[in-house]
């Protein structure tokens, strides 16, 4: 089933707004069930549940100067939701082993992991939480320095970003032209596998430890308050192993391309007999503002993982286009 609005508006010739409303609701969640090893199988593809899709896309365009100086603008935004409304059975998660498990009445891209308490200012232990229910149902939290005691649990945070977007201005004069793109994600929060490694607390001896960045601190001494654990020959009390600690705020916005262009005038052109002329020069991935500590925040959104991959490169183009 789904329901979609959607509103066109134009005025004055100048600005056009087209805004889409969706409300998508789907049967037969098509998705691995884990099976027990002594089947011989690792898992099953099955029809699970059932799942909603909610989300708004806008688009404005504008012209915001006309005549011989020209100036328009492109802007999109768009925010969706995909939440698992049934499951079969009594089952609360799809895949009870990911990191992101498909859970019931949950956003499927929310991070389900350890949740990082920092360090133990005593001894420079990790520690991360621990749900402890007691005789009469109560639960209270506490801390642990074990691992494999902590709690798994829902982290508040998901790869899925609040919104993403786009913006295109274009000025124009006399057959100059000058175009920049930025591009935008806001509110996803990427696993920074990287730091699995380069910052594992003394486990690895064959990776460069990884500089702490501003802002971060090793602990060295009892007393200490700091936001990485001692290091440790054989690394300490498995403080690398996946939790919320590698999970870090992924939003960023890059000037994605600038392009300056001049199109030759068109009695010149007849001369030539050549019907179009251009030339360019172009810069791609200028520049990117993040708080990400990693090579690159931009990732697959539904997967939320940044693991080894190369950053994309700036890129410098000089060209000329010529059309007969």
């Amino acid at each position: 089933m789904a329901n979609n609005l959607g509103l066109d508006l134009g005025l004055f010739n100048r600005i056009n707004l087209n805004v889409d409303v969706y409300d998508k609701r789907a049967k037969s969640l098509l998705m691995y069930r884990p099976l027990p090893l002594t089947s011989g199988y690792s898992s099953v593809l099955e029809n699970i549940g059932s799942i909603r899709n909610r989300g708004v896309e806008f688009t404005l365009n504008t012209r915001n100067l006309a005549g011989d100086f020209k100036w328009e603008t492109n802007f999109n935004l768009a925010l969706n939701r995909n939440k698992v409304t049934k499951l079969n059975g009594s089952d609360k998660f799809a895949t009870p082993s990911s990191t992101q498990p498909v859970g019931l009445n949950e956003d499927m891209d929310k991070w389900y992991m350890r949740i990082w308490a920092g360090v133990d200012p005593n001894n420079g232990d990790p520690l991360w939480e621990k749900i402890v229910t007691d005789a009469d149902g109560k639960q209270y939290l506490t801390y642990t320095n074990s691992y494999n005691a902590a709690t798994l649990q829902y982290t508040g945070s998901s790869s899925a970003p609040k919104f993403t977007g786009g913006m295109l201005n274009t000025f124009s004069y006399k057959g100059i032209s000058l175009s920049a793109f930025v591009n935008f994600v806001y509110g996803n929060y990427v696993m920074n596998g990287m730091r699995q490694f380069f910052d594992s607390d003394g486990l690895y001896d064959s990776y460069n430890q990884m500089v702490l960045a501003d802002g971060w601190s090793r602990w060295s001494k009892p007393g200490d308050i700091a936001t990485h654990p001692k290091p440790l020959l054989g690394g300490n009390k498995a403080a690398n192993e996946p939790s919320s600690r590698f999970l870090e705020d992924g939003s960023y916005l890059r000037l994605r391309n600038v392009t300056l262009a001049y199109d030759f005038p068109n009695e010149l052109l007849r001369r030539a007999k050549i019907n179009t002329a251009r030339v360019f020069l172009s810069g791609d991935n200028l520049m990117t503002a993040t708080h990400f500590s990693g090579t690159d925040p931009e990732v697959t959104l539904s997967d939320g993982n940044s693991s080894t991959k190369y950053p994309l490169s700036k890129k410098f183009m000089l060209g000329v286009s010529i059309g007969f």
